[in-house]
C-alpha cells in the first residue's frame, strides 16, 4: 500500500495581506510548509518579476564568452551552434541561432543524429564546422564532458564555448569558455537551470555588453519555458520566473511555427506547464527519438506558414509512430520484469535487441513509476548496448552509474534521468554492481509514497482559496500542484465509470458537496455503496470549464474506502 506522507511542519492558518489582497490561511499554511515562510517570500512566489532574474555575469567565464561572440561578430566569423536532439537542446539552439542572426552574425547549426552519433558534442559537428568555415562553436545543453572532442576542435583552430547544465564529471574540457552553474566553485546562485536557461543567460549577458534593450529578448521566453518544462527541471526560483512569463509569451507568440503548433493541438488559451510537458513536448521530441531532430528545430526558425504546417504534420505523424513503438516496448518490458521477478533487485535492468533506443527512456520512466524502482532499459546490439535510465526521488541515477563507471563506455545525465552505453557482455556485472550500490540506502526509499500538503475539509474550500490555488502555476517538479488529505468524506450521487478507466462521483462532508473524478481508479466502484461508503482520499482542487461555465471539481489521486 502506498504510504501517505504530509509535508506539514507548521499549522498556522492566519490570513496575511499582500499588496492589498488577503491571502487565505489555508494557502499561507501550504506555502510555509514548502519553505515560503516570510511575507516577502510569499509575495515573490505569487508575483515573480523579471527584475528578480540573477546577473548572468555571475556565471563563470560569461565575460570571456560574450567577448568572444562580439569579436566573431565584428570580424564576420562564421559561428556554429551545436545543440542536443531533445526539446531542451532544440529550443536552446533555436534561441541562440535566432538571436545571433538578428545581431548580424553568420550562424550555422548542427544537431547530432541520435541513432548514428548518440548524445553529446559530436566530432561530426567539428568536421561540419570546418567544412562551413566556422571558427567558433557554441554548444547548447551538451559538452561539459567532451574533453576529447574539445581537444580535437582546438587542434583544428576552432574555439569552443560550452553552454551546458549537466553535472560535470572528472576533468573539465579545455574550452575557450565554460558556462555551467554546476561547475564546482561557480558563483551563480541558482544551479538548476535547463540547457535553454543557460543559453538565455548567455544572450542576456551579450545584449547587456552590447548596450541593447533587455526587453527584446523577453519575446523568446516562449522557447525558454518549453525547453525548461520538458526537461523536467525544478519549477522554483529563477526557473519559475522564466516559465511563468514564458507561458504568457507562448499565448501571444510571434513565431509562425509556434502558432501553427498551438493551432494543431487546440491550445490557443489556458496554457499550463502540463500542456507543455505532455502535449507539445512529446511532438518536439518525437522526430529526434525516431530519426533526426532537424525538422523540430526548423519549426522554431521558419517564417513561412505553409512550411510550418508541413513540419507540424510531420512532427505529429512521428509522435503517433513513437506512441505505437512505446506501447509495444512497454508491454514487453513489463513481461520481462514479471518473468525474472522484481523482488530482489532494487534497480531494474532489462533489455532486448529489437527495442528502439530513441524510445526506451519513456518506457523506463513508466516502469520506474510502476514498480517504484530505478530502472535501466537497454537496446541490445551485438557488441554495444545503448540504454536509458530513470529513477525515483532520493536516488541519484547518475551517481549510481558513476559508481559503475569502469564498466561503461560512456554515460551522463541528471539525478533522475541518464543515458549510457555499455559492452553487452558487461551487463550482468552492471546489474550486480548497481544493486550493490543501491543496498546502502534505507529500505523506505524504495517504498512508494504519496505526499500531500495539509488536511483540508470540504467546507474550507472557499472561493478565495480556489482563486489563489491558480497562482501556484506553473506546477511540476519542485512546485507540485497542492494536494490535500480528506478524511471520512461521504460518497453521494451515482458513481459511474467514464473514459477508459476513470471514476466520476460526488463527495460530501459537513454539508458541502463537490463533484470529483479519480483518474485510473474505476475499479473502486465495486467497493462503493452510495449513502453508506465513506472514504479517505488525497485530492487536488481544479476549476474546469463546461459549456462556458466554470465548475470546481476535486481530482482524487488516492482512495481508501471503508464502511461507516
Amino acid at each position: 500500500m502506498t504510504e501517505w506522507i504530509s509535508r506539514e511542519k507548521k499549522g498556522d492558518e492566519t490570513d496575511i495581506k499582500i499588496r492589498g489582497k488577503t491571502i487565505p490561511g489555508v494557502i499561507v499554511r501550504v506555502l510555509k510548509n514548502r519553505g515560503y515562510d516570510t511575507t516577502t517570500k510569499i509575495e515573490k512566489f505569487f508575483a515573480p518579476s523579471l527584475s528578480d532574474l540573477y546577473d548572468p555575469f555571475l556565471i563563470s567565464d560569461m565575460e570571456k564568452a560574450v567577448d568572444r561572440i562580439i569579436l566573431a561578430r565584428h570580424n564576420k566569423e562564421k559561428i556554429l551552434v551545436h545543440g542536443d536532439y531533445d526539446t531542451d537542446g532544440i529550443t536552446g539552439t533555436a534561441l541562440i541561432v535566432r538571436n545571433l542572426r538578428n545581431l548580424g552574425c553568420d550562424v550555422e547549426y548542427y544537431i547530432p543524429h541520435r541513432l548514428v552519433e548518440g548524445y553529446g558534442f559530436s566530432i561530426g559537428a567539428i568536421d561540419y564546422a570546418m567544412q562551413k568555415g566556422c571558427s567558433l562553436i557554441i554548444t547548447v545543453d551538451c559538452g561539459i564532458r567532451a574533453t576529447k572532442e574539445v581537444h580535437h576542435a582546438y587542434k583544428k583552430n576552432i574555439d569552443i564555448i560550452i553552454s551546458d547544465h549537466h553535472k560535470p564529471e572528472g576533468i573539465l574540457p579545455k574550452a575557450f569558455a565554460l558556462l555551467n552553474p554546476k561547475i564546482a566553485g561557480d558563483l551563480y546562485p541558482f544551479k538548476e537551470l535547463a540547457g535553454v536557461g543557460v543559453a538565455y543567460k548567455m544572450l542576456q549577458a551579450l545584449r547587456a555588453k552590447l548596450g541593447l534593450p533587455k526587453e527584446e529578448i523577453y519575446e523568446d521566453l516562449d522557447l525558454v519555458a518549453l525547453g525548461s518544462v520538458v526537461d523536467v527541471v525544478p519549477l522554483i526560483d529563477e526557473n519559475r520566473i522564466l516559465i511563468k512569463y514564458g507561458l504568457k509569451k507562448i499565448a501571444k507568440t510571434k513565431k509562425i511555427g509556434f502558432q501553427v503548433l498551438l493551432e494543431s493541438t487546440n491550445l490557443k488559451s489556458g496554457l499550463t506547464a502540463y500542456h507543455l510537458g505532455f502535449i507539445i513536448g512529446p511532438r518536439i521530441n518525437a522526430c529526434g527519438r525516431l530519426h533526426e531532430a532537424k525538422e523540430a528545430l526548423e519549426l522554431f526558425l521558419v517564417d513561412n506558414k505553409s512550411y510550418a504546417v508541413q513540419l507540424v504534420r510531420k512532427l505529429s505523424d512521428d509522435n503517433r509512430k513513437r506512441q505505437e513503438i512505446e506501447d509495444g516496448i512497454n508491454r514487453e518490458a513489463l513481461a520481462l520484469v514479471e518473468e525474472y521477478g522484481d523482488d530482489e533487485d532494487r534497480v531494474i535492468i532489462i533489455g532486448k535487441e529489437q527495442w528502439h533506443e530513441g524510445v526506451i527512456g519513456i518506457v523506463a520512466s513508466k516502469i520506474s513509476e510502476f514498480y517504484y524502482k530505478p530502472t535501466v532499459l537497454l537496446s541490445l546490439k551485438e557488441r554495444i548496448a545503448k540504454g536509458s535510465a530513470r529513477s525515483i526521488p532520493g536516488f541519484d541515477i547518475t551517481e549510481a552509474l558513476s559508481f559503475c563507471g569502469d564498466l561503461l563506455v560512456k554515460y551522463g545525465g541528471h539525478s533522475q534521468a541518464a543515458g549510457l552505453e555499455i559492452e553487452s557482455d558487461k551487463i550482468p556485472q552492471l546489474r550486480r554492481r548497481i544493486n550493490e550500490y543501491a543496498q546502502k540506502f534505507d529500505d523506505t526509499l524504495f517504498k512508494k509514497k504519496s505526499l500531500y500538503d495539509i488536511e483540508l475539509s470540504l467546507d474550507a474550500i472557499t472561493d478565495e482559496v480556489i482563486h489563489f490555488l491558480k497562482y501556484f502555476e506553473p506546477t511540476g517538479i519542485g512546485n507540485p500542484q497542492p494536494v490535500f488529505a480528506g478524511q471520512s468524506f461521504e460518497v453521494v450521487g451515482v458513481p459511474r465509470v467514464v473514459g477508459s478507466n476513470h471514476l466520476k462521483f460526488s463527495l460530501r462532508h459537513e454539508g458541502k458537496v463537490f463533484q470529483a473524478i479519480a483518474y485510473g481508479k474505476a475499479q473502486n466502484i465495486l467497493n462503493i455503496e452510495v449513502g453508506k461508503t465513506r472514504i479517505d482520499c488525497l485530492y487536488s482542487v481544479a476549476e474546469d470549464s463546461f459549456f462556458g461555465k466554470k465548475k470546481v471539481i476535486l481530482k482524487v489521486k488516492e482512495i481508501r474506502v471503508f464502511e461507516n
